[in-house]
């Protein structure tokens, strides 16, 4: 997983020097995309995976290089054991286990280098497993999310593709143990992001 995020990371370069020209965010855009990362920290061994889906609205600043960003998505880390569901003989099951939250972010976003951006989020993110104890000791906590990344237009800057890497940090108090037998603490990733953007 950390060499694919590292090779992700590359094409995010080459691209950027491949289409090394000034851009300018003038115009409200709406963003969907999905996540992929890797678990750093307390549930780096019991939950060592992580995705997830997110919708960003982009409001830049006039005659700036910073725009605000508002974030809401999904997020899991997955078990070590995997996680599948299906059915046998009729009858649902389930196998390993899922840790998801809702996250609810704004932030700041600031063009530094032609397309090139430093983005910092902070929110809440929402335990929405099925009961407020499941892999967590806290139903709401702090959320922090700071990422760089590249933002590539299809011939105008209306539409395009946001490309970006990024730590996320899901902040708990650690000790104890939940209901699942895992323990609690900070849920954490390394992750990359892949969002389509179109302008509003």
């Amino acid at each position: 997983m950390k060499k694919t995020l590292l090779l992700l990371a590359f094409l995010i370069g080459a691209a950027f020097c491949a289409n090394a020209q000034n851009y300018d965010a003038t115009t409200p855009t709406l963003s969907a995309g999905f996540s992929v990362g890797a678990t750093v920290g307390a549930h780096s061994s019991d939950f060592p995976a992580a995705s997830g889906v997110h919708l960003k609205l982009e409001y830049p600043l006039s005659d700036s290089k910073v725009s605000l960003m508002f974030t809401t998505g999904y997020t899991f880390y997955v078990s070590a054991n995997g996680y599948s569901t299906g059915y046998i003989d009729g009858n649902s099951y389930s196998s390993g286990d899922l840790a998801a939250f809702v996250p609810v972010e704004a932030g700041v976003r600031v063009y530094v280098l032609n397309r090139l951006f430093l983005q910092g989020d902070a929110g809440a993110s929402f335990n929405i497993n099925s009961t407020s104890s499941d892999y967590t000791n806290k139903k709401v906590a702090l959320l922090v999310s700071p990422s760089a990344g590249y933002a590539l237009p299809f011939g105008s800057t209306r539409f395009g593709l946001d490309f970006s890497l990024g730590y996320e940090a899901r902040l708990e108090t650690a000790g104890g143990t939940t209901t699942a037998d895992y323990p609690v603490g900070s849920y954490n990733q390394v992750v990359f992001r892949l969002a389509f953007r179109f302008g509003l």
